[in-house]
Order: structure tokens, then sequence, then C-alpha cells
């Protein structure tokens, strides 16, 4: 309708446009008729809590949150950014253990960036979403996981994820994503966390890349239960049981890696751990480049009926056996393509 209004005006010569003019204006008329301009609602100069301004947020909407320390829980259920002002210390601390401090539920395109989240049930839950960004977050003491995703799909970058409670924390979970798209947790510095660092099972490809893992216990890193994983380039140290497994008919990438000092524990189930990396119960991995020292067992266990490819690993250090095989089949791969 602009343009027809425009052309009409133009040839009645009741407007004079250039040429030039013209065609710009006519080009504006093409874009959609709400040009969204992005709001910024701001904590807590626009509204008293982040939850009031969660609520009022439009589609796309940035909150930025000032300094201070905030005891709320969240629960965000449309695309939008949550963040720190620019050099702020922000902490969010979650008024029970039995909630999560931050869910992300039904929704897509949020970005949670900068904050430190303590407590609750999770730090930050994320069900039935995808196109989540976790980033730059300090995320302490949480009950069940201090990142957990579920039904969803989530870029996990450069967060500090420390101190999930025992007996049942795990520093970051990925669960039940096979027919989600991609998820990366990459970056991380993932510590102390009583019953693992990073932990998938049932996934659809999940690239866990480049981060420390310190001192977890259980599992340093764990892709179990028909998860398909690329692990590279990780720090994997002093967990207590087992650096990395790969457990229960999953695939797995393993490349690169530098698991170190493994402690012996007794599980659950009376057995004995310590092993740097362990392909168990029907899995099949393929390794290459990996650094394996100081392991309280063996430096690789190949377990019940598993496939395990193996080209210039180094294994040293090992209070056993530097590789165990008991009737699965380990041979010599070619190497981990990536572009790692």
């Amino acid at each position: 309708m602009l343009r027809g209004i425009l052309e009409a005006l133009a040839r009645s010569n009741r407007i004079a446009l250039s040429l030039p003019l013209l065609v710009l204006i006519l080009l504006l008329a093409q874009l959609p008729s709400a040009v969204a301009m992005v709001v910024t609602l701001r904590v807590p100069g626009d509204y008293d809590s982040i939850a009031a301004a969660i609520a009022d947020a439009p589609d796309h909407a940035i909150i930025e949150i000032a300094a201070g320390a905030y005891r709320e829980a969240l629960v965000i259920g449309r695309p939008l950014t949550l963040r720190a002002a620019e050099r702020a210390q922000v902490t969010l601390v979650a008024p029970s253990d039995d909630s999560p401090a931050v869910a992300i539920r039904d929704t897509d395109t949020v970005s949670v960036e900068g904050l430190t989240i303590v407590g609750g049930e999770y730090g930050i839950f994320v069900t039935n979403s995808q196109a989540i960004k976790i980033q730059d977050n300090r995320v302490v003491d949480s009950r069940l996981a201090g990142i957990k995703v579920r039904l969803g799909a989530a870029d996990i970058f450069n967060n500090s994820v420390i101190n999930a409670q025992a007996p049942y924390g795990f520093g970051i979970h990925v669960t039940n994503t096979m027919q989600w798209p991609e998820s990366r947790v990459t970056g991380n510095i993932v510590f102390g966390n009583a019953h693992g660092g990073i932990y998938t099972n049932m996934t659809s490809m999940i690239h866990i890349n480049d981060n420390i893992v310190r001192q977890n216990g259980e599992y340093g890193i764990a892709v179990t239960e028909m998860s398909h994983a690329d692990v590279l380039g990780n720090t994997v140290a002093g967990t207590t049981g087992i650096g990395i497994n790969v457990l229960d008919m999953s695939m797995a990438l393993v490349c690169d890696n530098h698991v170190v000092d493994t402690v012996s524990d007794i599980d659950s189930q009376g057995i004995r751990n310590g092993t740097g990396i362990t392909v168990d119960y029907h899995s099949e991995a393929f390794l290459s480049g990996n650094t394996i020292t100081g392991s309280a067992l063996n430096g690789l266990s190949v377990l019940f009926g598993s496939y395990a490819y193996l080209h210039e690993n180094q294994i040293s250090d090992s209070m056993e056996q530097s590789v165990y095989v008991d009737e699965s089949v380990v041979e010599e791969g070619a190497g981990c393509e990536s572009d790692h």
C-alpha cells in the first residue's frame, strides 16, 4: 500500500522525489511491518525483581541485571536474554533446594549469561526447549545438577560448575535428547561435584570439548545409555572412580584428552574403580591421541562385549595394567577425524 501511495504522489507532482530516494523508500516498504527493536529491561532500574521483568518482557527482550544478590526462582518460557550488566557481580540465590534456580521451559532462543547461581534443585534446568545458550555463568552448590538439559538442546560454554551436592549431584547432566538437535559442552570448568562432572544418557550427538574436569566423584566424563558423543581435548584430573566412561551401548569419539590421577573407589555394586578410560557394556569407541597417567587401577579397560579402536594413545604409571581387555575386541584404529 505504501508503494502505491508514493507512486501516485510522484506521478501527480504533489511531492518531488528523486529516483534514489524513491528507490530507498520502496525498499523499506518491503520490510516487515514491524521492524522489531530490541527491548532492554533493567533490574532494579525498571523492575524491582528479575521475575517481574521476565513476566513483562516481550519476545527477544534483554533483561539486564545490576550488581547485587537476588533471592528468586525464575521461570523463562519465551525467547529472551538474561544477563548481568557489564562487569556487574550478580548473584542469584535459589529460595529452595526443591526447585530450579532458573528453569527454561517450552521455548527456544534463550540466553543466560554472566550470573552466579547458588543452590536450587538445579542451578539451570532446560526442558522441552532448544537454541538455548548458557554462557559465562558460575553455578555452585546445586542439589541434583548445576546445569541439566532434558528433552532439549543447549550450548553450554565457558561456565564454572562447582560442588553439586552429595550424594547425587552432577556438574552438567544432559539426558533424553535423542529427538532433539545436537548439544555442545565446551570450555567449562567442572569441579568438585559429588556424583560426576559431565554426564550424558540417551542423547543425540553431543560435543564435549575443551573442558577442565577436576576432582569429581565417580565419573569425570560419562557417555552412557546409547548416547553418541565427541569427547575431544578435555583435561580430566583427580576423578574418584573413572576418568572417562563410555557405557551401555554408547558410541564415542575420544581424542586428545588428558586423563590424570584417577583415584580408586568402590561403587554401589561393590566394584573397584580407578581406571582412566573405560569402554563398557557393548559400547564402541575410537580412542586417539589420549594421554592417560597415574590411574589407580588400569589406564584403559575394555569390557563386556565392547569394541575399542586405538591409535597413538600414551598410557603410563597405571597401578595395575596399562590396557585391560576381557572378552571384548580391541583393534588398531586410524585415528580420530575431527575439526577440533
